[in-house]
């Protein structure tokens, strides 16, 4: 992959691009006095220990974008963000850096600009490309942990990831919102892979993709994968009401848009971010429950006063 090193990104960046944002110098003061109010909750070793960390997030969108904002506010050292897509009207509900201003623009460059405004002392590697083949063993490489939050939909991009990051032994966790609920997954090296999620190998997985993407799939299709994903994707969806979840189904099939209020994604990412410390710094647990691997997983839903620690197949 072509990568350009700057300190700020350019006003027309090119999408075939990586841009490695470095930190700007002399920022040690700031760093240290910008992280200070996580002393005492952590120590000045494990902030130290932090900043030394990698994550990579791919997806910048409803959740990955709050994510990015936490764990860089939270002093890890740097960031590396994928993501595709561009922003549209209807991202403004729910995503981090979705705004008048960064509507028809890339997802992965507009939510580096805003990081850069909040803090310039650590490093953000940009992908605007996503993830795909070319790019995905520098993407992984040298990541202490990765945060999936790929598109829905999306099957072959999610697959690459996973892959590659069993063959470098680097954890995944994710997550996703359904209605008020919150689900949260890890993948390991010896997890359940997230081919046996969905169900189809890689190359089934390009099919999917390119059919889905071209309308080339029936609606009696489009249902069938949606009913297969939702399964092991949203296993507690039926906590929404019936009514609630048939609307859910129908705009997912019909347009292939997920419903997702605004309030949700920030209940999600701040679960997940707090997961993503603690796998980064596990003497924080106090000999509380590491997260289940897949097949098990998290539950939490804010409207029901629900949680569960599901650690057996479901599905």
């Amino acid at each position: 992959m072509k990568t350009r090193k700057v300190k700020t990104l350019p006003k027309n960046p090119d999408p075939e691009f990586v841009y490695l944002l470095t930190p700007h110098e002399n920022q040690m003061a700031f760093y240290a006095e910008r992280t200070d109010r996580n002393i005492g909750i952590i120590t000045k070793e494990d902030q130290q220990y932090l900043k030394e960390k990698i994550v990579g997030i791919a997806g910048c969108g409803g959740m990955g974008g709050y994510v990015a904002a936490s764990l860089l506010r939270l002093g890890i050292g740097e960031l590396r963000l994928a993501d595709p897509e561009l922003f549209d009207i209807s991202n403004i509900n729910r995503q981090w850096a979705a705004s008048t201003k960064t509507i028809g623009k890339s997802k992965a460059i507009e939510t580096a600009r805003m990081l850069r405004e909040i803090a310039s002392d650590t490093t953000l590697v940009v992908y605007p490309m996503g993830i795909q083949k070319e790019m995905i063993s520098e993407f992984v490489s040298g990541c202490d942990i990765i945060i999936d939050e790929i598109e829905f939909w999306e099957l072959a991009a999610p697959i690459i990831l996973h892959q590659t990051a069993r063959q470098f032994n680097v954890p995944i966790l994710g997550a996703n919102t359904a209605a008020f609920g919150v689900h949260l997954f890890k993948f390991t090296k010896n997890s359940m892979r997230i081919e046996e999620v969905f169900g189809v190998t890689l190359e089934e997985a390009y099919e999917f993709d390119v059919a889905r993407k071209n309308k080339k799939m029936s609606l009696d299709e489009l249902e069938q994968l949606a009913d297969k994903l939702l399964v092991v994707i949203a296993p507690q969806l039926e906590n929404c009401n019936p009514n609630e979840f048939i609307r859910i189904k129908n705009r997912l099939i019909t347009e292939g848009k997920a419903s997702i209020i605004s309030t949700n994604p920030l209940f999600a990412a701040g679960f997940l971010a707090d997961h993503a410390l603690l796998e980064l710094l596990p003497s924080l647990r106090n000999n509380t429950p590491a997260i289940p691997e897949m097949p098990g997983y998290i539950y939490i839903d804010a409207r029901n006063f629900k949680s569960s620690v599901v650690t057996q197949k479901w599905f």
